[in-house]
């Protein structure tokens, strides 16, 4: 039985962290594991939103700014062996679109700030912890049903309301005055059209550019004398200068946080992947109206929507590709189009936040699938071929932006995410150059680990996961037992494995019925299927075994985008170990070294030995192992040394 996802009470099971000294033990098996398979990065796939809250501040929504996110993070590194992180988009959301992909690229949004920070030294004090405190508690009054999901209202909220305290102390505070001015200088073109874009929405009272008059919406069209543009920015400016001003500091603070989680990570030798957009806000396409063809959006191919004309319709701006221009192989920039040096402008933003970044929808970069609605119908407008242009783009501006840091030869700092009907041009057009990010949860298309390679993917160039924020749970689909035959097949072609090999022993646990276990088989499986690549991503539900999913492709839903991790965490991981749910690691990698017919069975025992102790009755905290261990009060005891296997 797995834990209510709305609830703090516990199921039977109760799981066992491991002390501080086990975890030693712990990671030089992992290491060790992960040697004998190969594998070269574990990524996990990590929105804001999904971050647990620190104990003493919830405020509704979680950021990976904070330090929470930092104990996250060692967790993450612990118990799932992450080398890198995937942060998805950080941009604008509004209340009545809560999606990441429907933001902005280049302005944070403000729901992403660590408000706890803002009473720190560095920060200028600038809040205090009684601001904290308060809005923490204002949260938990009903903080008990909400602690497994994103309050958008509130937090969104309670943001603006301090973080408008924090620029009023800003304004007498000369602590941040000087790194202000220097973002300011860096980053005025974005910047300036951001600020003016909120002073108009205030102005009309809506981000809708087509209820503005003729003047404001089209200020930056190039059909707008230039004199006319400047005396109607400086009317703006001396207008709204409050407005664009704390518009400029949200975005300040924002950068600064960014920059230092960032630092913290890569000091843990985690690397940063930022989501670069296919798409662009309301705003960007204001502040770069030649760029965009008029009434023509991105959306893709989905037989699935006969009631849209088998069109999913993303509602996102599209690209006038006329205006892309040229780049070749050379990286040589001088006949780009105005789209293309705008393109070139945005992955060089993304490249000076990020160590790499996934590039969003990338088979759009070749055979873009571009709709315009006609008489209340969708109907697909044909494109040419983009062919490598925009992915040299792309590639010029990581060697000018990262330098020694972006291997020509091996530019891992680049992921394309290649699904969907349209993708196959583009995956064959950057075959074992750029790493391809792939779902098994499409196994029935053949996206197997074994099936890519077949296709000519090197190992190294893919990185496979069960799903991602577009798929359903783990969970629920080994409750499907259509998909369940499907994907069982698949491993049983793929690695001659009878799953039934992978089954936890039932000595010592819940009864379970047999479809149950069934269930639990299948589950551990899956997570077994992508630790026999050298490159695999999870998400957090799926690590936590939660069934909640992250996102209902092409659906709006009510839960969309709100699934979060409980700031109980640890209790809530060991827990769903105990009843059979979530990433048992080493039982994970204990199985693909199975898989992969690794010959190390003194390895493959100890993985099975570290797994069981995991599943164990015992301390659900390392605060509470390392107690019990001090009483004498630990039942077992895990121990192992680093010894290079598979080296």
């Amino acid at each position: 039985m797995r834990i209510s996802p709305n609830s703090n009470v516990y199921a039977a099971n109760f799981g066992r962290a491991l002390t501080t000294e086990e975890k030693k033990s712990y990671s030089n098996l992992i290491k060790d594991s992960k040697s004998a398979l190969g594998i070269e990065d574990t990524t996990a796939i990590i929105f804001d939103f999904n971050v647990p809250s620190e104990q003493g501040y919830n405020i509704g929504i979680g950021t990976t700014f904070s330090e929470s996110m930092q104990k996250f993070t060692d967790f993450l590194k612990t118990m799932a062996g992450i080398t890198s992180i995937q942060l998805q988009p950080q941009g604008k959301i509004t209340p009545t679109n809560k999606s990441p992909y429907s933001g902005t690229n280049y302005a944070y949004g403000e729901h992403i700030i660590d408000l706890r920070k803002l009473t720190l030294p560095e920060y200028g004090e600038l809040l205090t912890l009684d601001d904290i405190q308060k809005a923490d508690e204002d949260y938990s009054k009903d903080k008990q049903t909400r602690e497994y999901k994103t309050d958008y209202d509130y937090a969104l909220n309670v943001q603006e309301a301090l973080l408008k305290k924090a620029y009023a102390a800003f304004l007498s505070n000369d602590k941040l005055k000087a790194d202000f001015e220097i973002f300011k200088s860096e980053n005025s073109d974005w910047l300036q059209k951001n600020g003016l874009f909120a002073a108009l929405s205030k102005h009309y009272s809506t981000q809708d550019i087509s209820k503005w008059k003729e003047k404001d919406r089209l200020l930056y069209s190039s059909k707008t004398p230039e004199s006319s543009r400047n005396q109607r920015i400086s009317e703006i400016e001396k207008e709204y200068s409050d407005i664009i001003d704390f518009e400029n500091f949200k975005q300040f603070i924002a950068d600064k946080q960014q920059q230092d989680s960032r630092k913290s990570l890569n000091a843990e030798n985690i690397k940063l992947y930022g989501d670069c957009l296919i798409g662009f806000s309301q705003g960007e396409m204001w502040a770069n109206i030649d760029c965009f063809r008029k009434n023509l959006y991105y959306g893709g191919p989905d037989p699935g929507c006969p009631e849209t004309n088998n069109i999913q319709a993303w509602g996102l701006p599209a690209l006038d590709y006329t205006k892309l221009g040229e780049c070749g192989e050379d990286g040589d920039l001088s006949k780009l189009g105005e789209v293309g040096k705008f393109l070139y402008d945005k992955y060089s933003t993304f490249f000076k936040r990020y160590d790499g970044i996934r590039m969003d929808a990338a088979w759009q970069f070749v055979t873009p699938f571009i709709y315009q609605a006609v008489n209340g119908n969708y109907e697909e407008f044909k494109l040419p071929e983009i062919n490598f242009t925009i992915f040299n783009i792309m590639k010029t501006a990581a060697k000018n932006t990262l330098g020694d840091k972006f291997d020509e030869n091996n530019p891992d700092n680049i992921m394309l995410e290649l699904v969907g009907i349209s993708a196959g041009k583009s995956r064959e057009m950057t075959l074992n150059t750029y790493p391809h990010l792939y779902t098994t949860a499409y196994a029935e298309y053949d996206e197997t680990p074994e099936k890519f390679r077949e296709k000519g993917y090197k190992d190294g160039k893919f990185y496979v996961g069960v799903g991602c924020h577009d798929n359903d749970s783990l969970v629920n689909m080994a409750k499907d037992t259509h998909k369940r035959k499907l994907h069982i097949s698949g491993m049983n072609r793929d690695y001659d494995l009878d799953t039934s090999k992978l089954a936890f022993e039932d000595e010592g646990y819940q009864a379970q019925s047999k479809e149950q276990k069934i269930q639990e088989d299948f589950r551990t499986a899956k997570l077994a299927e992508i630790y026999t690549t050298s490159k695999q991503f999870f998400t957090l539900p799926d690590m936590f075994g939660m069934s909640e999913r992250v996102n209902i492709s092409g659906k709006a839903h009510p839960d969309n985008w709100t699934v979060r991790i409980p700031s109980d965490y640890e209790r809530f991981y060991f827990s769903q170990l105990a009843n059979g749910y979530g990433l048992n690691l080493p039982k994970a990698l204990a199985n693909a070294m199975e898989m992969k017919n690794v010959d190390n069975p003194e390895l493959i025992n100890k993985c099975n030995e570290a797994a069981e102790i995991l599943r164990s009755d015992g301390p659900m905290t390392t605060q509470d192992a390392d107690e019990t261990a001090k009483k004498g009060e630990l039942k077992s005891h895990f121990e192992y040394q680093l010894h290079g296997a598979g080296k």
